[in-house]
């Protein structure tokens, strides 16, 4: 009974918790009822996640789980356009055996597939040879058309809720951050120019997210300068003037930057502390690509650093060079700090239209604190970059 998909949370009946919590080394027949809970309201957008705990006839209570749907609404609709249901679920099905790091014990994953990745790889590079108006909107037709037909996504893992979680609007200090850069160090080398994400159609390259990401970055400006011109600094002003004219050119300059494993979400609020061990737990694998290492770097030190001392990030810098190197990856800190750099305005591009668009519903304050913090972090950061030398690439 497990092969049948529930849709929404009131089809996760009895029934099939019991199954579930079998895969879990938990046998049906103790099993009196199943708590759920909702639980990272705020966190997430594109699906709801509930700890699931079993209560055994002995009155007992059995370890608890973490079940994932896809979130009700709109917001389902673009996550299924967007095939981030499926790419969470393949990846626990192909990748997670290969990863250096923690990520959550898979328990149970079903999906019913929209296409098969190469049919949907096909399209993005067909779609992405097209002029930007016109991949603009066949992308808004095929988003209202993957709509039109709901698939279902299951997926079960370990609860992590004995862990410290992290916390992308309060921050983390200099130290949990060297922890995370150590992790994120061991997958960027472990797939640094590794031929199997060319081989893997559902791991999109960066170079085929370019148009599309500087369109939907056009499309959500005016109404961000609408509401926050008054408060932005002229430096701020220029900087979002520039990504008009040059998001593309930057981007591009970026892929082709030497690939590698990207999470693509690599923040606080998708990972966990270990302490005891000294190590992360990183989660919510919806949107992995394969692109520039910088791309993570950038991600996690934008959203995740509170301070605005260049000197500590300067460190942070060094420290995740030294870690690289050590690993065997050949790169020098001026091109490291290029696609830092470079990855830094990129994330303007993405987190303006997270906000400021019609397509994602951030649902309550925490969604729309977490984004104007972010881009707060953001502008801080990138007042330093010379806006005029970036686009002449790396260093030689």
């Amino acid at each position: 009974m497990t092969d049948i998909i529930p849709l929404t949370l009131e089809d996760v009946d009895h029934e099939w918790l019991t199954q579930i919590f079998q895969l879990n080394d938990i046998l049906p027949s103790s099993i009196n009822k199943v708590q759920m809970d909702i639980i990272g309201e705020g966190s997430g957008f594109m699906g709801d996640v509930l700890r699931l705990t079993a209560h055994l006839n002995n009155g007992d209570s059995a370890d608890s789980i973490i079940l994932k749907l896809p979130t009700a609404g709109d917001n389902r609709k673009v996550g299924q356009s967007l095939g981030v249901y499926e790419r969470e679920i393949r990846f626990y099905r192909d990748f997670q055996p290969l990863m250096p790091i923690r990520t959550p014990r898979m328990i149970y994953a079903a999906m019913e597939e929209s296409m098969a990745p190469e049919t949907g790889l096909m399209i993005i590079k067909l779609i992405n040879k097209l002029p930007i108006g016109v991949m603009w909107r066949i992308f808004l037709f095929l988003n209202w058309l993957g709509s039109k037909v709901t698939k279902r996504y299951a997926l079960v893992i370990e609860d992590l809720g004995q862990l410290r979680p992290g916390d992308q609007v309060t921050g983390c200090s200099p130290e949990d951050a060297q922890i995370v850069l150590m992790a994120m160090a061991k997958v960027q080398a472990t797939f640094l120019n590794n031929s199997l994400l060319s081989e893997t159609p559902w791991i999109i390259p960066l170079e085929l997210t370019v148009n599309l990401s500087q369109q939907v970055f056009r499309q959500a400006l005016p109404a961000y300068l609408n509401q926050y011109a008054g408060s932005l600094s002229n430096g701020a002003k220029q900087t979002l003037h520039w990504l008009d004219e040059n998001g593309i050119k930057l981007m591009k300059l970026l892929a082709r930057q030497p690939s590698t494993l990207n999470h693509g979400d690599f923040r606080l609020d998708n990972l966990f502390f270990d302490d005891s061990a000294n190590e992360i737990v990183l989660c919510d694998w919806q949107t992995p690509l394969s692109g520039p290492l910088g791309i993570d770097l950038a991600y996690f030190l934008s959203a995740s650093l509170t301070t605005e001392n260049q000197g500590e990030i300067d460190n942070l810098l060094k420290f995740h060079l030294h870690q690289l190197n050590s690993l065997g990856v050949q790169i020098d800190a001026a091109t490291l700090t290029w696609q830092y750099q470079a990855a830094m305005l990129v994330i303007l591009l993405r987190v303006i239209p997270a906000e400021f668009q019609d397509l994602l519903d951030l649902g309550d304050n925490r969604g729309h604190q977490l984004a104007i913090t972010w881009l707060d972090r953001v502008f801080t950061r990138v007042e330093k970059i010379q806006l005029d030398l970036i686009l002449a690439g790396p260093p030689l």
